[in-house]
């Protein structure tokens, strides 16, 4: 449950959405097709949230944008993991300090969060807050990412996420309204 009331919601998310180039939406845990429009799974996500919750929404982009063809997207997001390299982020939210309530969202890429989150991490002081993590993947649930986010933020309390397959995020509004509730902060 998420502990008090009258939250300050902050909704941070990665998405990469790959363009239709021959790719099928099934075959990227971070593509998805709703109503005809191409966007993250976990851009969806967050859309969702950010609906039930009225929390703000920021999209966690990196300096120097990702590749849009998939197979070079996945090789240099290998070759990140691979090196440990937490790239440079464009995204700065100036107002952090503001929020409570911190949900964070990212596909699961390499059996773990793409490095632009521990980046992300890197930057934001969480000591106080309440981390709530969202996730999409091909199967490989968490994939031990939830230990990862406790590990680095011991000063943060962690909630219970939600982290569904790929292929059921275009149908999962109401479940994720359905854990909004169960974890306290929506009725």
């Amino acid at each position: 449950m998420v502990p008090g009331t009258n939250h300050r919601i902050l909704i941070a998310y990665f998405s990469e959405p790959l363009p239709d180039n021959g790719v099928d939406a099934a075959s990227s845990a971070s593509r998805l097709i709703v109503n005809g429009d191409l966007c993250g799974s976990v851009e969806y996500m967050a859309t969702v949230i950010g609906e039930a919750t009225g929390g703000d929404r920021v999209r966690i982009q990196t300096a120097t944008p990702y590749p849009e063809e998939y197979a070079a997207l996945a090789d240099q997001a290998n070759e990140e993991r691979l090196n440990g390299t937490h790239p440079a982020l464009a995204t700065n939210i100036e107002n952090f300090d503001d929020y409570d309530v911190i949900f964070v969202g990212y596909p699961i890429w390499w059996y773990q969060m793409p490095m632009a989150m521990y980046s992300f991490f890197d930057a934001y002081d969480f000591t106080g807050k309440t981390i709530i993590p969202f996730s999409s993947h091909g199967g490989s649930g968490w994939s031990g990412t939830v230990d990862d986010i406790a590990e680095m933020e011991p000063q943060a309390t962690m909630v219970n996420g939600y982290s569904i397959p790929r292929n059921s995020v275009a149908e999962s509004a109401d479940g994720i309204r359905s854990w909004l509730r169960e974890i306290g902060i929506i009725e």
